[in-house]
C-alpha cells in the first residue's frame, strides 16, 4: 500500500502510515483520479494472484476440543497483532448441516468426525452455502470458542478457513 500511495503522491494532500494501516488526505476534485490510478496499480501488480497464507498453530482432533482447553486459552490473552489468536487445523470432518446467515453473508455448519459433533461459523464465507453439500468432508483452520446463547454454553469453530478433504 505505501508503495501504491508513492506512486499517488502527486494525487495526495498527505499520506502515511506503517505495515498495518494507512491513512491518506486527497481533494475532492482528485478522488477520481486517485481511484483510477490505484486500480491500475492494482491491476500492474497483480494483487488478484496474492495467496494469503494463514499461519496454522497445531492440527487438533475431538479430544483437543473441551471446555478446560478452550478456557486455558483464555491465558494466552489479549490477542492482536502482537500476540495472534491460536489457529488450529482440524481435517476430515462431515457436514452435517449447512446455511447461510444474514442475508447470505456469513456460514453456519455442523460438523461431525467420528467422536464429536461441533457448530461451527464462518463470518464473511456466506457464498460457500451453496459450494458445499451435506455429508461433504472439510478440513478446517478455525479458533476455539465458547458459545453463550440461551444461558446455554456450547463449544463453537470460528472458521477462518475450509477447503474439501484431500
Amino acid at each position: 500500500m505505501h508503495e501504491a500511495l508513492c506512486k499517488s503522491a502527486d494525487l495526495l494532500t498527505r499520506y502515511g502510515g506503517h505495515e498495518m494501516a494507512v491513512g491518506l488526505s486527497l481533494e475532492q476534485k482528485n478522488f477520481e483520479s486517485f481511484r483510477e490510478k490505484m486500480k491500475k496499480i492494482a491491476k500492474d501488480s497483480h494483487a488478484d494472484e496474492l495467496v494469503s497464507i494463514i499461519k496454522i498453530d497445531k492440527e487438533i482432533f475431538a479430544k483437543d476440543i473441551t471446555f478446560d482447553i478452550i478456557n486455558g486459552l483464555k491465558n494466552l490473552e489479549p490477542f492482536g497483532e502482537a500476540n495472534k489468536i491460536p489457529l488450529f487445523l482440524y481435517k476430515n470432518l462431515r457436514i452435517d448441516s449447512i446455511r447461510s446467515l444474514s442475508e447470505g453473508k456469513h456460514l453456519k455448519l455442523t460438523l461431525k468426525d467420528d467422536y464429536l459433533t461441533v457448530n461451527g461459523i464462518g463470518f464473511g464465507f456466506g457464498d460457500l452455502a451453496n459450494t458445499f453439500r451435506l455429508g461433504d468432508k472439510v478440513d478446517v483452520v478455525v479458533a476455539l470458542e465458547i458459545n453463550e446463547f440461551n444461558n446455554t454454553k456450547s463449544i463453537q469453530l470460528n472458521i477462518k478457513d475450509i477447503r474439501k478433504s484431500i
